[in-house]
């Protein structure tokens, strides 16, 4: 196979390699912070080195926001934008502040029905209150910007649509439509399509019963004996899917499942068709074969949880909605009933009740062992001790309110702050740039030093590994010692 002289463009690779590390030294810009792709199970930068995402998800609402940007007033409107933005970007250079411990490199923006509503609907599944008017207006004024002060902190965006799926979502029903209105104006905008592979598209957020168009419902029916209408999830989603690709956005697409995001199995038999995509799933505590701190064998939870994401061995994983803090001795905090109806015992202030020592652990090995999951945490509260960053600037985990029992370290936030600066590390020192293919996969491989000259291969130093795949697709490495 005859190839070109590659020992200019290598030098040339080398050289913007160089300047890329100087400037990723500094703060981070939009321009700054290269664009993701699916490549196999992995996203990946423009290098092929694999990259995952960690971070939180949270709401433009004064109320989720816990009144820190403004007391109570009826309604939403442009006059709100100024405080609200300032609050968000607070919010993002707290949790971006590698100097302080903060190691986020993603987060999730709800599209909050409480700016796209007009008039009060009756719940957050309740879409005869959307209004395509103040979507468009917002979406311009409050939630482009969002995106574009996260991005400049160096932080992907994971975009979801305005509100929850309703309990009940059926191939060709007016939420299918719904979605595809909401995608159709957020996928064709300029700013946005500009920022594909920096900013991605969550397609839904927790479909609950899933219906085929002749009425079948998704999932195992456990009377017959079979799994039924395992074609659903697909004839649901793919039609969304398609709108926005047909719009120009070229950005990932968060796929989600049935059950809350924890139910996959029909994409195995029915997978989407689109060449940019991976699946958005939900993990708590009590779900997945009810993995609790009383139930917290590890490989019983990379068992099931496989079992119920089996998308996980071919696309990769963005869990977009996770906390746990183990139960409140003193009962400070209320219980309350989970999405499956199972009671939720008090704990410190996160959703889901648990302890990282035991199903945080547990979890952990899931991760690791698929090495293809990114997470957010479902609230910034979660992860940051906010009142205590807007008070004096200090960046602290949340959930100071469990060292009365020595409960701290057991929460979720005291956690993902040790396991966000270790995948961050992991990911900074791993051997080379781009991702070396398995030989399956390989033509031809070729070997440069740092003067960008063809060698043979190096016993040790520095060097530059190209694959040629079979596909026609170039891969290059930067090797620091021998293999």
């Amino acid at each position: 196979m005859q190839l070109f002289n590659y020992s200019k463009s290598i030098r040339l690779w080398l050289i913007l390699l160089l300047f890329a590390n100087v400037a990723r030294a500094g703060a981070q810009t939009t321009t700054e912070l290269p664009a993701l792709k699916v490549s196999g199970k992995q996203l990946v930068d423009p290098t092929g080195k694999a990259i995952q995402l960690h971070g939180v998800m949270d709401t433009p609402n004064r109320y989720f926001n816990g009144w820190r940007w403004q007391s109570w007033k009826p309604g939403y409107d442009t006059a709100d934008i100024p405080p609200c933005l300032n609050f968000f970007e607070k919010i993002f250079t707290a949790i971006t502040d590698k100097s302080q411990g903060s190691y986020c490199n993603v987060f999730r923006l709800h599209m909050d029905p409480c700016w796209t509503n007009s008039g009060n609907a009756t719940n957050e599944a309740d879409i005869s209150k959307f209004s395509l008017a103040r979507y468009k207006t917002f979406l311009n004024q409050l939630y482009i910007p969002l995106i574009k002060k996260a991005l400049a902190h160096g932080l992907y965006v994971i975009v979801r649509p305005p509100g929850v799926c309703p309990q009940n979502i059926k191939v060709g029903d007016g939420y299918q439509n719904y979605l595809k209105t909401v995608w159709q104006e957020f996928a064709q905008h300029e700013e946005i399509k500009a920022l594909a592979g920096k900013v991605s598209i969550e397609l839904a957020n927790e479909p609950v019963n899933v219906y085929s168009a002749n009425g079948v419902k998704y999932g195992y029916d456990y009377g017959k004996g079979q799994f039924l209408a395992p074609n659903a999830l697909h004839d649901f989603f793919q039609p969304v899917v398609d709108v926005i690709r047909q719009a120009g956005f070229t950005g990932i697409i968060w796929v989600p499942g049935a059950g809350y995001q924890s139910n996959y199995v029909g994409y195995k038999e029915y997978p989407i068709s689109d060449n940019n995509f991976g699946y958005a799933v939900h993990v708590y505590s009590g779900w997945y074969g009810n993995i609790t701190d009383n139930n917290c064998n590890p490989q019983t939870f990379i068992t099931n949880f496989h079992n119920d994401v089996p998308v996980v061995d071919f696309k990769p994983v963005m869990v977009t909605e996770i906390d746990w803090s183990p139960e409140d001795p003193g009962r400070t905090s209320e219980g309350h009933y989970n999405e499956w109806n199972q009671w939720v015992v008090p704990n410190f202030g996160s959703w889901a009740t648990g302890s990282t020592s035991k199903w945080g652990a547990a979890w952990k090995a899931v991760h690791d062992h698929f090495g293809n999951i990114g997470m957010t945490l479902t609230h910034t509260h979660d992860y940051l001790d906010i009142d205590e960053y807007l008070a004096n600037g200090t960046v602290r985990p949340a959930f100071q309110n469990a060292k009365k029992y020595n409960l701290f370290e057991e929460c979720c936030a005291y956690a993902c702050f040790q396991w966000y600066k270790e995948w961050w590390e992991k990911q900074q020192n791993a051997s080379g740039i781009g991702s070396v293919a398995s030989s399956q996969e390989v033509a031809h491989t070729y070997y440069y030093n740092i003067r960008g000259e063809q060698v043979e291969k190096p016993q040790k130093g520095v060097y530059i590994i190209k694959q040629v795949l079979k596909d026609g697709t170039v891969r290059n490495r930067k090797v620091l010692s021998s293999e």
